[in-house]
């Protein structure tokens, strides 16, 4: 089943949005880059969680220093291993790892967002300008798919469970949310665009 979400997912995306080979050379040709700043962008990314009282509750006491290392994992193989099914297999993985440990998408997306700052704001200090594009792209592109998986996958998951619970089919959950989501948008309308 995760394989098929994967599927789904990498085949709804716009062609122009996959990594190009010249942006996978680009990303791998940058690994001292990244391993240079894999230190401080790990400790700022976890600042910032343990910062928030929500996030925070999200772990367990000391946990911190095995988290940290998961990151630097998921660093290491991005860098060292191919862009291949296994590697959006393993993304979409961690969407369901969220799941298990209550992360909401919204903090995800929040975090990728902080990731994607600091990667670039020192890619901009360390990495030559005329390779800068290039770079830059490929790293968007990798982590919105990256992101994409996690999130898909997670709300995928998420509805499934609740199907296998219930014996609500999806396409009547579907439909439930279309109605109360019509709803929404008629209380609401005056924000229409």
């Amino acid at each position: 089943m995760l394989k098929t979400i994967t599927k789904n997912i990498m085949d709804h995306l716009p062609e122009n949005l996959h990594l190009t080979e010249e942006e996978i050379a680009s990303l791998k040709g940058n690994t001292d880059f990244f391993l240079a700043i894999a230190e401080g962008l790990i400790k700022s990314f976890y600042d910032t969680l343990y910062s928030n009282e929500f996030a925070r509750s999200i772990f367990k006491e000391g946990e911190r220093p095995v988290r940290e290392a998961s990151f630097k994992d998921w660093v290491v193989k991005t860098l060292s291993g191919n862009f291949d099914n296994d590697y959006w297999y393993w993304q979409a993985y961690v969407g369901i790892l969220h799941i298990k440990r209550q992360v909401p998408n919204h903090l995800m997306i929040f975090m990728m967002g902080m990731v994607n700052d600091y990667v670039l704001r020192e890619a901009r200090k360390r990495i030559k300008p005329e390779e800068l594009d290039t770079f830059s792209s490929a790293w968007i592109k990798l982590t919105m798919i990256v992101l994409a998986l996690i999130a898909e996958s997670y709300h995928y998951f998420y509805l499934q469970a609740i199907t296998n619970v219930t014996g609500i089919k999806t396409q009547l959950l579907d439909n439930m949310v279309k109605t109360d989501v019509d709803k929404l948008l008629k209380e609401n309308a005056k924000y229409r665009l």
